[in-house]
């Protein structure tokens, strides 16, 4: 095969992993020709790596997969592993292995995404992702500020490291949600499958957590504690918020974040949760959120549209 005949249509069966051992040696010395090549292959890479990364716009409910969803679902396994030997292989795609990628997603927006590895990813709202376009050899690495909750796919000799402003992370194959917020001085770790670790940032093991627990920092210090049925106080992913057992200023800071707004409390005297097993969702709006939490709470609520900022009073 000539490297002159290599096309977008070939590129993209190469990241599907469906180009024969001719192509993929024609694509390697075609890299390698020119640095023009190597910019057209970079280009393409990226478009394939968004097209694995489509989020989910919220408040609206997740739309059913399209065909374009359902192809970058399928070709994110193949990609992983293709990418992977190459980068290895060759220099320029050995470069490319070294770039980050940063997923953000803006208030009031969730998103889902699939990693190099197949782990799994829903990014909460007003947070940002970040991850190598393809993971080293011997651990993966990627860096939270915001809320995400991962289910990471299983490699006993690849371990799985979520880095935040305060701890990082360490699994290898598990299901648990991060919080971490540099500016409110925010982290918890929340584990609801297999097991986690909580490493400072000398690689020092603090504690580690089983199903149901959740660590939070607290006054600089961690506080660990045994949760029943912890899944379902993160439905956030599924545009549910769980207001049991959280104080009033917690409330306003998910609804923040889950609506994309500003909320200030005003009042003298924080209102009290009085329902135990509410339930709020995301879908219905802030304003039927706010009514149901006046039935029982004494507050009002003013808006301010030039700011987006909801006043309590």
């Amino acid at each position: 095969m000539k490297m002159s005949n290599i096309t977008s249509e070939i590129l993209a069966r190469f990241f599907e992993g469906r180009t024969t051992s001719e192509e993929n040696n024609a694509i390697a010395d075609w890299i390698e020709s020119d640095p023009a090549n190597q910019d057209t292959f970079n280009r393409e890479l990226q478009f394939h790596l968004m097209l694995m990364h489509m989020p989910v716009q919220e408040p609206q409910k997740k739309p059913r997969r399209t065909p374009l969803a359902l192809y970058a679902g399928l070709a994110a396994s193949f990609v992983a592993g293709i990418i992977l030997c190459w980068f290895l292989a060759v220099t320029p795609l050995r470069d490319e292995a070294s770039k980050m990628v940063a997923f953000h997603t803006d208030p009031g927006q969730r998103a889902s995404l699939t990693l190099p590895d197949g782990t799994s990813v829903e990014l909460n709202s007003g947070s940002t992702l970040r991850y190598p376009a393809v993971f080293a050899r011997g651990e993966r690495r990627v860096r939270i500020e915001g809320e995400a909750m991962f289910d990471v796919a299983k490699a006993a000799d690849k371990p799985f490291y979520v880095e935040t402003f305060a701890y990082d992370v360490k699994v290898l194959g598990t299901r648990f949600n991060v919080e971490a917020d540099e500016d409110r001085g925010l982290f918890s770790t929340a584990l609801m499958e297999g097991s986690v670790a909580i490493h400072d940032k000398h690689d020092n093991v603090i504690t580690e957590l089983e199903p149901d627990q959740v660590v939070t920092l607290a006054e600089g210090r961690l506080i660990k504690r045994h949760e029943e049925n912890i899944g379902a106080r993160y439905r956030w992913t599924d545009g549910i918020i769980n207001c049991s057992g959280l104080s009033f200023e917690e409330l306003m800071r998910r609804f923040e974040r889950a609506f994309g707004v500003t909320i200030v409390i005003e009042c003298e005297t924080v209102p009290d949760i009085s329902y135990k097993r509410m339930k709020v969702n995301v879908c219905d709006g802030i304003s039927h959120a706010f009514a149901i939490l006046q039935r029982t709470s004494d507050f009002t609520v003013e808006y301010d549209d030039t700011t987006d900022t909801y006043h309590i009073r």
